[in-house]
């Protein structure tokens, strides 16, 4: 009989145990996620910063920590809990006391460009006796920014000297007034703010200044990523994107205004790349931003059709630079026609050794092959 006593009492002690724990074994349980920077480019390493933290009088005996990351970061030395599909999904495992808090460091690797973001995580865990699973979602907000390949100065020389010969040779043109240059006769035409008053007294005629004429500078970066065929080339869409980034960066740094139009979608905002003209340090940050966060695996608008529709927001006088790999008919002859009313123009051709690098309605000694 004392058996049976014994029997029932341990059974009510499991069964205690078990509803204690499913309903109390989250409430003390707290775990974060930080990375160590925020934004990085292909090959840096980034910190991936785990703390668990039991603030409860229960002990956990295993807690799995899973979540899912781009799989284009890669783990250093933790591909034991990691599985790797259309995404990378990383589990750890702790072994919790009741008041109890561990770090744990992971090591990730940025192999190409992008926005990536970890926005949840799961927390799995069992009783004291390891037999029933429980679990909760808990929200994350961690984002990092992995900025476009910066080319060397080397390899886009040739297209950044073709552009600056042609900033110093532009036609359009304005007075800069703070460049005086010599006093001449006046002539109906001139402003009366022109006019050079002392000049005029002295001499009894009225006399206007003349000041030297300043380049309008500035470049229209046009970025088609559109496939022309069935093949898609994603490594030439990517040293596209890495193209007009730095080339962009460098003549901002010459102090030369850019704008980028481009068909590739922000995966933030869905919508179309389209960046005004600018060339400060914050303009910098978002053209890098911009460029980072589009995304090849969205459906984009044919470039004839953008091309159409923005080509009248570009600046009077701007230099348009193209950088497709798409060079079908009905994009030779748009862009032909959209040139002829500019400044200048210049199309920058990434190709293959293998592809066919002739252009038959667009100059070609204004086409530079880019041989990837």
């Amino acid at each position: 009989m004392s058996l049976i006593f014994i029997g029932i009492g341990i059974y009510l002690i499991l069964l205690s145990a078990k509803c204690i724990y499913a309903k109390s074994w989250s409430k003390g349980i707290s775990v974060q996620l930080g990375l160590s920077t925020t934004e990085a480019y292909p090959g840096d390493r980034v910190m991936i910063t785990e703390t668990v933290m039991n603030d409860n009088w229960l002990p956990l005996p295993m807690i799995h920590v899973k979540f899912a990351i781009d799989r284009s970061l890669v783990f250093d030395n933790h591909i034991e809990n990691t599985s790797v599909s259309d995404q990378c999904y990383k589990c750890d495992v702790f072994a919790m006391l009741f008041y109890q808090k561990i770090t744990r460091t992971l090591s990730v690797t940025c192999t190409k460009r992008g926005y990536f973001y970890i926005d949840e995580l799961d927390v799995v865990s069992t009783d004291l006796f390891m037999k029933n699973v429980v679990s909760i979602t808990r929200p994350v907000k961690q984002s990092l920014m992995v900025y476009p390949k910066q080319l060397s100065s080397e390899q886009i020389e040739i297209p950044y000297q073709r552009i600056m010969g042609t900033m110093v040779t532009q036609r359009y043109t304005y007075e800069d007034p703070f460049e005086f240059r010599a006093i001449r006769e006046y002539q109906t035409y001139d402003t009366m703010r022109s006019i050079n008053w002392n000049a005029s007294a002295k001499t009894g005629d009225l006399k206007v200044n003349v000041y030297e004429n300043t380049a309008c500078q500035e470049v229209c970066l046009l970025l088609n990523l559109e496939s022309e065929g069935i093949w898609e080339y994603e490594e030439l869409k990517e040293i596209s994107i890495s193209l007009v980034c730095s080339l962009a960066c460098r003549l901002m740094k010459q102090g030369i205004r850019v704008s980028i139009i481009s068909n590739g979608v922000d995966t933030v905002t869905k919508q179309s790349v389209h960046i005004e003209s600018g060339s400060d340090e914050s303009h910098r940050k978002t053209v890098m931003t911009q460029m980072s966060r589009i995304d090849l695996g969205k459906s984009m608008q044919e470039f004839t059709t953008l091309l159409e529709e923005s080509y009248r927001q570009i600046a009077k006088g701007a230099m348009l630079v193209m950088v497709s790999t798409c060079k079908k008919e009905s994009l030779q002859k748009s862009y032909t026609r959209i040139v002829a009313e500019t400044s200048d123009s210049l199309w920058i051709l990434p190709m293959l050794s293998e592809m066919d690098g002739n252009i038959d309605y667009y100059d070609m000694s204004k086409v530079i092959r880019w041989e990837v």
